[in-house]
């Protein structure tokens, strides 16, 4: 199977890694010209959760191009790029994606689906996001963060021979991954923890399982998760996972050595997905009447972050 990734980050590097393995051909769509030429040069660089020696980088071939028109056709398109890309990477990739080519989308915010749907048809994208954690190391090489299960939707909810297909790839890869009905409320109960674990770690500069080391740390967090169930409620949002404060531990538990990918953002002097995260909430808060001053607070902070990085780099 011939599998295109549109973005060449830490998750996209870490996905194409396993799918690698099982011999399906990757190919990513990366506009960073130095992450280009490393991965045709030497592959993508893997290393295990608990590496620390360069030496234990282990190289899987793949190809990288820097515009999706240089593709003609494939078998399945992962889009893996930051929300705030989604738009771009979707319209140049658009001649890829068909109901028997679909699109899924493997990100952790709010209205990447509404922008995907703008420009394929809604039956050729497939809801996905994952608790695999990855942390990027160079232009080409991913360390493995932490091991968690991705889940793919349908958006009408039905688990479609297509969708038990993929998730089938996946899990022969390595990667567990369920079909499941109610998608978008899985992604919410997603959105709204990893916002809490995302901004709190970029602000402070630890690593996620810092998190839960203090009572501080951990009442903010409950605060924010308090504000985004309060926020999905509103809006009638199925939250499937019925323990949202289970999820937020197992998480920072599972990805204790990890860097945020947000985090990872602020260091690299790059954009954050803020907007798509915290803001999203902020958004439909504001829809529904509701007030959520902590997240308001975190989107501030981290955009006075990124602002200021960004004047450091320069």
């Amino acid at each position: 199977m011939h599998i295109v990734i549109l973005g060449a980050g830490a998750i996209g590097r870490l996905l194409g890694v396993y799918l690698r393995r099982c011999d399906h051909d990757i190919t990513f769509v990366e506009p960073r010209t130095e992450v280009v030429e490393a991965i045709n040069g030497a592959g993508v660089g893997f290393m295990e959760q608990d590496a620390t020696d360069p030496d234990a980088v282990v190289r899987v071939p793949a190809r990288a191009v820097a515009h999706a028109d240089e593709i003609r056709e494939c078998d399945l398109v992962l889009l893996a790029v930051k929300s705030f890309d989604t738009l771009t990477a979707i319209r140049a990739a658009s001649h890829l994606v068909s109901e028997e080519s679909p699109v899924i989308t493997l990100q952790t915010g709010l209205g990447n689906i509404e922008q995907m749907e703008r420009v394929v048809d809604r039956r050729a994208i497939i809801g996905g996001f994952t608790f695999m954690a990855a942390t990027a190391l160079g232009p080409g090489i991913v360390r493995h963060g932490g091991t968690g299960k991705t889940y793919l939707g349908e958006l009408d909810s039905r688990i479609t021979d297509r969708l038990r297909n993929i998730c089938d790839i996946f899990n022969r890869c390595g990667l567990s991954c369920t079909p499941v009905h109610r998608f978008m409320g899985r992604l919410w109960c997603k959105v709204i923890v990893y916002s809490a674990i995302n901004s709190l770690s970029s602000i402070l500069r630890v690593k996620n399982g810092q998190l839960i080391e203090s009572m501080e740390s951990i009442t903010l967090m409950k605060r924010l998760i308090d504000e985004g169930r309060t926020v999905a409620e509103a809006h009638a949002v199925d939250l499937v996972f019925p323990d949202l404060y289970e999820l937020l531990f197992t998480a920072c538990r599972t990805t204790s050595d990890n860097i945020s990918s947000m985090l990872q953002d602020i260091l690299a002097g790059q954009r954050t997905e803020i907007d798509a995260q915290c803001g999203a909430l902020v958004r439909f808060g504001t829809r529904a009447g509701i007030s959520v001053p902590t997240h308001q607070t975190m989107v501030e902070l981290v955009r006075l972050i990124e602002r200021k990085e960004t004047a450091i780099a320069a």
